[in-house]
């Protein structure tokens, strides 16, 4: 699977008992850790926590930080997934 031409790991197997699970291996460009991810609604945080979250990314990703708002917008928008644990070792754009 892709998002915004960036692979997603897809889920092999579980085992609730054990607590784990086996997922596909992916190259970046990719997105990964959806563990703080919400479903099917955005979370509600106070103006000024959304400020300082947008300003901490845009200074974490510089340029490419329009390119992962798009990401963002794309898995909300069409998955119902908002994700905001984002870092540039969970979305990253290019090659490393």
């Amino acid at each position: 699977m892709e998002v915004c031409g960036h692979h997603v790991p897809q889920l092999i197997a579980h085992d609730d008992a054990l607590l784990i699970i086996e997922m596909t291996i992916v190259a970046p460009p990719f997105l990964l850790d959806f563990g703080g991810a919400y479903l099917d609604w955005p979370p509600e945080f106070s103006e000024d926590a959304n400020e300082q979250w947008q300003c901490e990314k845009r200074e974490q990703f510089g340029e490419k930080w329009p390119a992962v708002q798009r990401i963002l917008a794309v898995l909300g928008d069409a998955c119902g997934i908002f994700v905001t644990d984002v870092n540039p070792g969970n979305i990253m754009i290019d090659d490393p």
